[in-house]
C-alpha cells in the first residue's frame, strides 16, 4: 500500500534566489524504512518538514504531496512523528512518564488509554527501569529514546526522524537505530531518515535515495545505491558511504558491495585471505611537546547533593596538539571544557596553566556566539570591542576571512548559514582573540563529510601554529583523522589517553569501522585508507 507520493515537488525559500528542492519524485510503501543522505544543504530536511505540513517552512510549493490517499492537508498530525536532531530540544515535560503521556493528553484521549499505551511503550522500548526520573536526568541516548517512545505512543502511521543520532555517542545511536529498526518490523510503522552517519543505518533501509542539489541523484536498494554513488566518482557522496563501500571501492570492486561490518569483513577476507601487518607509525607528534595545562584529582559536581560528574581526573594539555575527548553522552565532556575555560571550577584537585594563557570555546550550538544580523556586522562589533582601530579591523577581519573561507558569507544572516558554515565563521570570531588553546564542543554535528575534512585539515593547521585544540566529539572516524591524542573518559575519569592508532587498535566499540571491518585480517589500521595501501602493498609483492 502507498502511504506518501511525492510529485513534481519545488520549493523556494523567500530570501533565496535558487530552488531548495527541484521536481522531486518519490513513492513510499506502507512498512518500508527510506534513508535519505547527501551533503549539507542538498534538501533533506527541508523536504522531511514539507512532508509533515505543521512544520512546513514558508516558501513557494509547486507540486503535490499525498498521504495515506489523500491530499496532505488531510492528515490529522498524530498520523506522523518527527523526532529532530537535539534530544534535548524536543523534551517538554519534567518526568519521563509526564513526557510519554503529553502528546496523549493533547489528543484528548481517556486516562485508561493514557496509562495502557505509556505503559506498553515503555515495557516494548525498555524504558520502564527510569519511567519515574526527571527528563533532565537522562544521556542524551535516553532522551532521543525517550522522543521515538512519545511519538510511537501515539501510534503513527509514518515516521520522520532528522539525523535522529547526530549528537550521540556511537554505542547510543546503534541502541537508537535498533529501536526504530524493531518497532518498523514489529509494527509495520513507515520510517523515513536523514542521516550524514551512515555506518549502521545504511543496511538498516529498505531504500536509499540520495540527494543532491534540490534533486533525488539515486533511489532504489541500498547495495545498488552504493554501487552507484561508488561509480559517480562524486568525492563529497563517496566519502558519505559506510566504510565496508568505501574499501570496496578503494580496493578493486571485486563481486558484491559490502555494506556493513560483518559483509566488509567477509569481502576484505576474500581479497586477503593472509593477515597483514601493517607497519605504519603512531600519528602522535607530542614527542618534546611542552604542557601547558595540568589538572589532577579533578572532582566536580553541579549540587552539593548530586553525585560527581568528574572525580579523580588527571590530564595534560600540550603546546601545539590536537587532542579529541571521547566518551558516551553524559559522561562529563562538555564539563572539563569549563572547567579547562575556567567557566566552571572543581570542588577538589588542581588546574595548573602556563601564565597568560588565553583560552577560547567554541559551545555545541555555535550560531549562539552571533549576535548581530550579518556575519561581518557581528566581526566587526566584536572586533571594535577589543579595541582594534579601523586598520586593524579591516586586517584581521581580511585575514580570517581567507584562513577559514568565509568571505561569501559576509552578507548573510549567521542563523542562515549550514552547519558547516556556521562553525567557520564561529571560529574565524573566537580567532579575533588569538587564542592559545581552542576548545571545540562537537564540532562535527550535522555537517556532511566533506565539511569535516575541511574542518579536521583547518585544526590541523592550527596546531601546526603552536595552538592547542581540544576537542569533543561522538565522531570517532574524526578523532582518528585529527587527534595526535585521543582521551576516553569514563565514570569521571580519563581511563585511557594515547595516539590514535594505539587508541582505536585497542578498543572493540569505540574504534572506527575500518579497524572493527580489519581486525585479524589487516592488523594496525584505523582508516580506509590504511586498508587501501595495504592492499596494494600485498598487490605488488605477489
Amino acid at each position: 500500500m502507498e502511504i506518501l507520493n511525492i510529485e513534481n515537488l519545488s520549493f523556494k525559500y523567500p530570501t533565496s534566489e535558487t530552488q531548495a528542492l527541484k521536481n522531486i519524485n518519490l513513492t513510499i510503501n506502507e512498512g518500508e524504512i527510506l534513508l535519505l543522505f547527501g551533503s549539507s544543504g542538498s534538501g533533506k530536511t527541508t523536504l522531511l518538514r514539507l512532508i509533515k505540513k505543521e512544520l512546513s517552512p514558508v516558501g513557494k510549493l509547486n507540486g503535490k504531496i499525498t498521504l495515506f490517499g489523500n491530499p496532505r492537508e488531510s492528515a490529522k498530525p498524530e498520523d506522523i512523528g518527527f523526532v529532530i536532531q537535539n534530544p534535548y530540544n524536543q523534551i517538554v515535560t519534567d518526568k519521563v512518564w509526564h513526557e510519554l503521556a503529553f502528546g496523549l493528553e493533547n489528543l484528548g484521549l481517556d486516562k485508561n488509554t493514557i496509562r495502557l499505551r505509556t505503559g506498553e511503550m515503555a515495557s516494548f522500548l525498555g524504558i520502564s527501569s527510569w519511567f519515574e526520573k526527571n527528563t533532565s536526568e537522562l544521556s542524551g541516548g535516553q532522551t532521543q529514546i525517550l522522543n521515538l517512545a512519545s511519538v510511537m505512543a501515539m501510534q503513527p502511521k509514518l515516521i520522520l526522524l532528522d539525523e535522529p543520532v547526530s549528537q550521540l555517542d556511537p554505542i547510543a545511536a546503534r541502541e537508537f537505530l535498533n529501536a526504530v529498526t524493531r518497532l518498523n518490523r514489529e509494527t509495520g510503522t513507515t520510517v523515513i531518515m536523514t542521516e550524514h552517519r551512515l555506518e549502521d543505518a545504511f543496511s538498516l533501509a529498505d531504500r536509499v535515495a540520495v540527494m543532491d542539489n534540490g534533486t533525488i541523484k539515486h533511489c532504489g536498494k541500498p547495495s545498488d545505491v552504493a554501487k552507484k554513488t561508488v561509480e559517480d566518482k562524486d568525492e563529497n557522496l563517496f566519502s558519505s558511504l559506510p566504510a565496508a563501500s568505501r574499501i570496496y571501492a578503494m580496493t578493486g570492486n571485486a563481486g558484491e558491495c559490502p555494506l556493513d561490518i560483518r559483509e566488509g569483513r567477509a569481502y576484505l577476507r576474500r581479497i586477503c585471505p593472509n593477515i597483514v601487518r601493517n607497519n605504519a607509525a603512531s600519528n602522535s607528534q607530542n614527542t618534546g611537546k611542552k604542557r601547558i595545562i595540568k589538572l589532577r584529582n579533578i572532582h566536580f559536581r553541579y549540587k552539593k547533593d548530586e553525585p560527581d560528574v568528574l572525580r579523580q581526573l588527571d590530564l595534560d594539555i600540550l603546546k601545539g596538539e590536537s587532542l579529541c575527548i571521547l566518551g558516551a553522552n553524559g559522561a562529563g565532556k562538555s564539563t572539563l571544557l569549563k572547567l579547562l575555560c575556567s567557566a566552571s571550577k572543581p570542588y577538589m584537585g588542581t588546574i595548573k596553566r602556563e601564565k597568560r594563557l588565553k583560552l577560547s570555546l567554541l559551545p555545541q550550538r555555535a550560531e549562539m556566539l552571533f549576535l548581530k544580523d550579518t556575519v561581518i556586522e557581528d566581526l566587526t562589533e566584536f572586533a571594535r570591542e577589543l579595541g582594534l582601530s579601523e586598520a586593524e579591523r579591516a586586517q584581521r577581519i581580511e585575514e580570517l576571512s581567507q584562513l577559514f573561507n568565509i568571505k561569501h558569507l559576509f552578507d548573510r544572516h549567521p542563523y542562515d548559514l549550514s552547519g558547516g558554515e556556521t562553525q567557520r565563521a564561529a571560529l574565524a570570531k573566537l580567532m579575533f582573540n588569538k587564542p592559545d588553546v581552542l576548545l571545540l564542543d562537537e564540532p562535527t554535528k550535522g555537517i556532511d563529510p566533506k565539511t569535516k575534512t575541511e574542518l579536521s585539515q583547518l585544526i590541523k593547521n592550527l596546531c601546526s601554529m603552536g595552538m592547542s585544540v581540544v576537542t569533543v566529539t561522538h565522531d570517532l572516524e574524526f578523532a582518528a583523522d585529527t587527534a595526535e591524542r585521543c582521551a576516553l573518559l569514563f565514570n569521571g575519569e580519563i581511563i585511557a589517553c594515547s595516539p590514535p592508532r594505539e587508541f582505536f587498535s585497542g578498543n572493540s566499540f569505540y574504534t572506527t569501522a575500518a579497524n572493527r571491518i580489519s581486525r585479524g585480517i589487516i592488523e594496525n589500521v584505523i582508516s580506509c585508507e590504511d586498508i587501501a595501501k595495504c592492499f596494494s602493498s600485498q598487490e605488488e609483492m605477489q
